[in-house]
């Protein structure tokens, strides 16, 4: 076997801040303020901040873990490495699905955008039969140009980054011009449930800031690099989409898109929000804005989907190389390309296109398989804290056990908030891991050690299935949400059962057969 070669340490914070920022502002920011305004009206706003404060929170804890453990795979070795292998496996499963459920929100937006110009592709962000057929050509072409190792260099990323960048900052400063200062009030007119659900939605678009500590190895100072890195790229992006936000809302012209003043739900119904509403905005009318724009969203969206589709097809090769998957999955081919992983993993996204034709719901769906295994991330500080305690850590976070509950109760809210049956399907998905290891090992589970997940999932389940009706998106099952426990009662329970949860995980996880 080829010895591993010692990296150098040559990314400073400047390349960090570009990986980080490049990586959390993508797709998410050209079609959410619409689907968010639907729910939130001007209260999307509130929305993005409270989902980019919670994203702090459990990406502080990467910070530390990314530091202290530079080791590849992430969201699969750092739990693997705090929990074993049966939850280092569930939580990598879960971040899979993330990336390739990810992969087909992508695609999803891209072929949106593209109904800009070509109609009948979308109504609104759901893809007609015409729009799945262009979206499956999109999925297995860049399938295809990876297959035969064409690589998505760093000159392409960076033609891709300032072509979603330059039409952003344009849209911001029209905004400005025509600002309305009627479009933000009421500020929340359709009530705080509104807003919680705005921010998971959201959070989507905040999903990314992991990539941070991936070349931890290769950082100068990292003890000061890696911590600073995260805060000034999540205070950047936080920014940028307030900006957007704020541009957005206060260009809205409610005539030019024919609907009446504060119909936040006919604003839900545009297809390619950004582009429509310069398009309609004031007496500029900005048809050259929109233009731009939708060609920013297309490349940047066209050269994400290629970029994912790429990095999907990883993570069943790297859970193969440790022998967590199937080992016809570590393959590759003459050009270097895992085939059987990237062509698997293809096959799946344009299952989630096909059956799942819905941007927000499969956002949500990837939301959640993302949010769990942060909330892994975030209790392996506590536990790694224990187990690995004379491991050198260049970054600590203050006050750590009262930091990660935190974050766990937030991240636990997050997926609450995804709604009925999106918490239903996403847990399900989640547990389908369990299963699955069987598939690879029957012997040395730990079954015991990881039955908290069952307890996890299921519970946050059963409160939304007994909580406020008023989480419910793209109800296909009949059945409704009891309302038994509404806003704040929902909330408050979760917090308690969160923090059982918490205390639960750090005790069994810390026992002395786990500590080195």
């Amino acid at each position: 076997m080829e010895k591993k070669r010692e990296l150098k340490k040559e990314i400073g914070l400047f390349t960090l801040l570009s990986i980080g920022v490049g990586g959390i502002i993508g797709s998410g920011i050209f079609i959410l303020p619409a689907s968010m305004a639907a729910i939130a009206g001007p209260g999307l706003i509130l929305a993005i901040i409270i989902s980019g404060i919670i994203t702090t929170f459990l990406a502080l804890s990467y910070a530390e873990l990314g530091a202290a453990f530079p080791i590849t795979g992430g969201p699969f070795s750092l739990p693997r490495l705090a929990m074993g292998d049966l939850g280092g496996f569930v939580m990598g499963w879960g971040y899979f699905l993330y990336l390739f459920v990810g992969t087909a929100a992508i695609i999803d937006i891209f072929v949106v955008y593209l109904g800009f110009y070509v109609p009948g592709l979308s109504v609104g962000s759901t893809l007609t039969p015409l729009g799945i057929v262009v979206a499956l050509v999109a999925v297995w072409l860049f399938t295809l140009i990876n297959v035969f190792g064409v690589k998505w260099g760093g000159l392409y990323s960076v033609i891709t980054t300032i072509c979603k960048l330059i039409p952003l900052l344009l849209f911001f400063i029209m905004g400005m011009v025509v600002l309305d200062g009627k479009n933000f009030t009421p500020f929340i007119p359709l009530g705080f449930t509104g807003v919680t659900l705005a921010s998971t939605l959201f959070f989507w678009s905040y999903t990314g800031f992991e990539a941070i500590v991936v070349p931890t190895e290769e950082i100068k100072n990292p003890a000061k690099t890696v911590p600073l890195a995260m805060i000034l790229t999540m205070l950047i992006v936080s920014v940028t989409y307030l900006f957007i936000a704020v541009a957005f809302l206060g260009m809205i012209d409610w005539n030019g898109l024919h609907l009446k003043v504060n119909d936040w739900s006919g604003i839900g119904q545009i297809g390619s929000p950004l582009a429509e509403i310069a398009k309609s905005s004031g007496m500029l009318k900005m048809g050259w804005l929109a233009i731009v724009i939708t060609i920013g969203a297309v490349i940047a969206t066209g050269g994400s989907g290629g970029t994912w589709i790429l990095i999907q097809g990883r993570m069943p090769f790297a859970m193969a190389q440790e022998g967590l998957f199937w080992s016809k999955m570590n393959q590759i081919n003459k050009h270097g390309v895992p085939t059987f992983s990237l062509i698997f993993t293809s096959i799946l996204t344009s299952i989630i296109i096909i059956l799942i034709p819905h941007f927000v719901s499969v956002s949500l769906i990837a939301s959640i398989t993302a949010i769990v295994p942060y909330s892994a991330a975030v209790l392996s500080v506590p536990i790694l804290r224990k187990t690995r305690k004379n491991t050198h850590r260049p970054f600590k976070i203050p006050g750590h056990k009262l930091f990660t509950a935190l974050a766990f109760i937030f991240s636990t809210w997050l997926i609450y908030w995804a709604s009925w049956p999106w918490t239903f399907v996403g847990a399900i998905l989640m547990l389908i891991g369990f299963p699955l290891f069987l598939l690879i090992r029957t012997k040395g589970i730990e079954w015991g050690r990881n039955i908290w997940i069952w307890v996890y999932l299921i519970g946050v389940v059963i409160v939304s299935a007994i909580g406020d009706a008023n989480f419910v998106v793209d109800n296909f099952t009949g059945f409704t949400p009891l309302g038994y426990l509404k806003m704040p009662y929902d909330i408050i329970v979760l917090g308690i059962f969160a923090l059982i949860i918490y205390f639960w995980v750090c005790r069994s996880q810390t026992k002395e057969e786990y500590i080195e």
